[in-house]
């Protein structure tokens, strides 16, 4: 078989760039081996509150979710490494947080894919630390679905990065 005989029945166009999307999911494959663990956390979707005038609801925004986010990693890095680790020599996992529903109208959910696990770490034991870690962080839903991060994780976790942006990767909490 030829070189243009393969590009043509696997749709190589020499000159196209590349999209966002394939550009986010390439990047993402390489931790692939580093991030074993998958986790999907609901979030409540409305957030309470308080004026001089009254009490109201709002529906949560990017700023909630990241800053519940990063309230539940250092949760997380506590139960997992101690407090004294996590906070005085810096100890954490590290995280890879995607956002879900914010584009497609759904409600709002972050999945994760987590590495940088300890040496002594049991995959059995994390949905018992998430639960521990979730009792902290009062804008989590009870549902929340551990698994191990197969090949198919880091392609499906950015199933709603468009073609020409990334946005719903939460960049600013990747560690």
């Amino acid at each position: 078989m030829k070189l243009n005989d393969i590009r043509s029945r696997v749709g190589y166009v020499p000159n196209t760039q590349q999209t966002t999307k394939a550009a986010t999911r390439l990047w993402l494959t390489t931790f692939a081996k580093t991030h074993p663990l998958a986790l999907t956390l609901t979030l409540k979707q409305s957030v309470r509150v308080q004026t001089p005038c009254g009490t109201y609801y709002r529906r949560i925004t990017r700023a909630d979710v990241e800053r519940t986010t990063r309230r539940f990693q250092q949760k997380l890095n506590r139960v997992v490494f101690g407090r004294y680790a996590a906070e005085k020599y810096g100890k954490t996992l590290s995280y890879l947080p995607v956002l879900e529903g914010e584009c497609s109208g759904k409600n709002l959910h972050i999945h994760f894919a987590i590495g940088n696990l300890p040496p002594q770490f049991k995959f059995n034991q994390f949905d018992s630390l998430v639960r521990q870690a979730k009792q902290h962080v009062a804008d989590i839903d009870l549902q929340h679905e551990v698994d191990i991060a197969d090949s198919g994780w880091l392609e499906y976790i950015t199933k709603e990065t468009g073609s020409k942006h990334s946005d719903n990767v939460l960049w600013t909490l990747v560690k």
